[in-house]
């Protein structure tokens, strides 16, 4: 099975200017997939903590709402944090 950073190296490697990474852009990506992936687990910890407070207080439909709204909240996170890491890997590929 491949990781996600083998699957990214492999989409975007049709379109890379400037031949094979080099392994300390290996390395360097390698080290943004590990932060991004630390930082979208801790927000997905953080919600699911949220969600368990809130149903010791909350219940029906109330409850319902607030974790649509939480879950919401987190999947825009996820996709602010993936567009930034990708982002960053471009820059790294870039040489910047």
């Amino acid at each position: 099975m491949k990781s996600a950073l083998e699957i990214a190296m492999e989409k975007t490697a049709g379109g890379q200017e400037g031949g094979a990474l080099t392994d300390e852009q290996k390395s360097a990506i390698g080290e943004l997939e590990k932060e991004y992936q630390a930082k979208i687990a801790e927000q997905e910890i953080m919600v699911e903590s949220k969600i368990k407070a809130l149903a010791a207080q909350a219940a029906g439909p109330e409850f319902n709402e607030a974790v649509q709204v939480m879950r919401q909240q987190l999947v825009e996170e996820r996709n602010r944090l993936e567009s930034k890491k990708a982002k960053n890997i471009q820059a790294i590929r870039d040489g910047k």
